[in-house]
């Protein structure tokens, strides 16, 4: 399971989920060494369960632009084949193909050349080669408010942060979100700062909250303008916004009510059946297979999902134990491409190829990988050292 490479640095939310770019080639390297056999999703979903096989599924989840500026090059270099999930909304709107990049060094600075996403003519490029497939990764992608509670309040540098809520703007602004990495700082303007963030949820597997709090939102919002950057650079600046709701809501309680489960099938029917229209559309063939944004799904989820013509399925990390679950053998397990290692609670750093090894041949079965890699680990731990 890959996202993205090359944005490791960049400031936006997701930096975790992108690999340096000689990180990933080493990694991709490894497969190839190794004499995995790359699948699409179909091919894999007939492996489901198997071990000792040498298949590899590989995966690149959202649809970056940099899977085409990047990635795809080096694909094309080893011969393999993978499966970019793409999130409808999030596709590049016009018909552009942009230069590819086939230096690997970490001197390059690619949050320069392809921040973004993929238009449908660049995908069509790469499914040209037969070496990618495109199928779903839902319509939105985003998160939803799931409950009265109040976890944040918008403030300067909220929309770049690291894990930061930065669907508040892809909610909001839904036409921005193809542009949303090069364009959220701006954008975070046009939110009012002391907006509350409530609890909230993935998308497909969240009963929507509408807060129906207005006063409250303006006493917030108010309150924030009273302030200046300095204030939210202080620990416990939300303390302030926090006794502002405990006050107000002591004098008028909670209000807000949740969608219907009516409403829920129904936005959820929408979201898998345009998703598939959408892409279905922008590339001229049908798409079967779909990754569970975040893992979040439902039973009543995976049952729309084959009422619209879906027909292959990611396994959701929260049913990767659950066997008893009647849609467990028909999804896709997938396995994380090792994004750093630590030990005893450690930051080791980016893997080497040898610990990208065996991480592969682990959860291929081998019960004597799992060692190795903890031996490496150990070795990193005791002598500072990134090459065994």
């Amino acid at each position: 399971m890959f996202h993205s490479a090359g944005l490791n640095n960049a400031a936006w939310r997701s930096s975790h989920i992108s690999d340096p770019l000689d990180i990933i080639r080493d990694k991709l390297e490894v497969i190839r060494e190794e004499g995995y056999k790359s699948l699409f999703m179909r091919e894999a979903t007939e492996h489901i369960g198997q071990k000792h096989d040498n298949l590899v599924h590989l995966n690149f989840d959202d649809g970056y632009l940099d899977n085409w500026v990047h990635i795809f090059p080096l694909l094309e270099k080893y011969n393999l084949k993978a499966t970019i999930y793409v999130t409808a909304e999030f596709v590049d709107p016009r018909d552009i193909v942009r230069e590819q990049k086939t230096s690997y060094e970490r001197k390059h600075n690619p949050s320069g050349c392809c921040t973004g996403f993929l238009s449908y003519s660049e995908m069509k490029k790469m499914e040209a080669s037969q070496l990618i497939e495109i199928q779903s990764h839902s319509l939105t992608h985003t998160w939803y408010f799931k409950g009265p509670g109040i976890v944040d309040f918008w403030h300067p540098g909220v929309a770049t942060r690291p894990l930061g809520p930065v669907w508040m703007l892809w909610n909001n602004f839904p036409d921005r979100k193809p542009f949303y990495h090069i364009e959220a700082a701006e954008l975070e303007k046009n939110i009012p700062y002391g907006t509350p963030i409530y609890e909230h949820g993935k998308s497909l597997e969240t009963l929507k909250y509408h807060p129906d709090e207005d006063e409250l939102d303006i006493k917030l919002i108010n309150l924030a303008r009273s302030k200046d950057i300095r204030f939210y650079q202080k620990d416990g600046w939300r303390n302030e916004f926090h006794e502002v709701v405990a006050e107000y809501r002591s004098k008028h309680g909670i209000r807000g009510n949740h969608e219907s489960r009516e409403e829920y099938i129904e936005r959820i029917t929408v979201e898998l059946s345009e998703s598939k229209r959408r892409i279905e559309k922008g590339l001229g063939h049908p798409i079967e297979g779909i990754c569970w944004p975040g893992g979040g799904v439902t039973e009543d989820v995976m049952q729309i999902a084959k009422n619209a013509g879906y027909r292959h399925f990611t396994l959701p990390s929260v049913w990767r134990n659950a066997t008893e679950n009647r849609y467990f053998k028909e999804m896709i397990q997938r396995i994380g491409n090792l994004p750093r290692i630590a030990l005893k609670g450690k930051d080791l750093g980016y893997p080497s190829k040898s610990d990208f090894k065996y991480h592969l041949r682990h959860h291929n079965g081998y019960g004597s990988a799992g060692w190795m890699l903890n031996f490496n680990k150990m070795k990193k731990l005791l002598f500072n050292r990134r090459d065994y």
